[in-house]
């Protein structure tokens, strides 16, 4: 089989038939930023393969046939370069897409910001937070060079300090984390792939990874108990597309604060190879067909 084979072979399967396996993996729940991790590579992967297999196709082997390119008034490098070119217009499309993402993100941040600079201020809400006169409970924050972390003031009056503090913990997790970065990724992935299943699951498993990942932090410090809590109360409130709010996937992850389940060090030291084997397997079939 064509290495060009081998690579349509792996996209198919990475962009088709590991993404709903995938969503449905118990490891990266109780992982979470490995979780995160394996998404994003899955994308990048599907990308390599199809730039590659292109690229096999337009020139699988050009020194091998240098005399019939020469007949036809080719170089073997005009072809190469051709190759070349069309693989890495292939790949420029979920570049300029994530391009765009972060561009929208942040145009749409800075609006959310200038009307909670006039809207929200300073109050009795520890950690510098922002006070929104709202009664609905709310607790989210806007990633950024100018992050803020916003508290509705339903949101104060129903949880307790200790919950508080526990939303509080988790929404600067988000922002150390930089989460809204692996979000617009996700976003780049779901617009290259569009109905297939890497491009329908990738956004939701990617944001409710990272919503399990920002509580991983802050149980650091707080409870379980006050986590779940603060979750409920605040999971009917709803947050501008580019918030990350601690209502997310609350009932997802209420079960698994119940739960209590974690990642032992060895199973995340097997599950670990899974980024680095998705990236180095389409480098591999290339080569293959001629190693065998």
């Amino acid at each position: 089989m064509t290495a060009a084979a081998l690579l349509a072979l792996w996209a198919v399967l990475v962009t088709a038939a590991l993404p709903p396996l995938l969503a449905g993996a118990r490891w990266t729940r109780r992982s979470p930023v490995l979780g995160v991790v394996t998404w994003q590579t899955l994308g990048l992967s599907a990308v390599l393969s199809v730039a590659m297999a292109i690229r096999q196709l337009v020139d699988p082997s050009p020194h091998h046939h240098a005399g019939l390119l020469h007949l036809c008034g080719l170089s073997p490098e005009a072809v190469s370069g051709t190759a070349l070119t069309v693989a890495a217009l292939t790949a420029a499309r979920p570049a300029a897409l994530l391009l765009a993402a972060l561009r929208t993100a942040r145009r749409d941040r800075r609006r959310h910001r200038e009307l909670l600079d006039l809207a929200a201020h300073r109050g009795r809400v520890p950690g510098g937070a922002l006070l929104l006169d709202h009664p609905t409970p709310a607790v989210y924050c806007l990633p950024g060079r100018h992050a803020r972390i916003v508290v509705s003031r339903g949101a104060l009056t129903a949880l307790s300090p200790e919950q508080l503090a526990a939303a509080l913990a988790h929404e600067r997790a988000h922002l150390s984390g930089r989460h809204h970065l692996a979000v617009c990724a996700a976003q780049a992935l779901a617009g290259t792939f569009g109905r297939l299943p890497l491009g329908r699951l990738v956004c939701a498993e990617v944001r409710t990874l990272l919503e399990m990942a920002a509580d991983d932090r802050a149980l650091r410090r707080h409870s379980p108990r006050a986590l779940a809590t603060a979750m409920g109360v605040v999971a009917g409130a709803s947050a501008p597309a580019t918030a990350l709010t601690a209502g997310h996937q609350a009932l997802a992850r209420i079960e698994r604060l119940a739960t209590g389940r974690r990642a032992s060090r060895p199973a995340l030291a097997l599950t670990a190879a899974a980024p680095a084997a998705l990236l180095l397997l389409p480098l591999l079939l290339v080569c293959l067909p001629h190693l065998t």
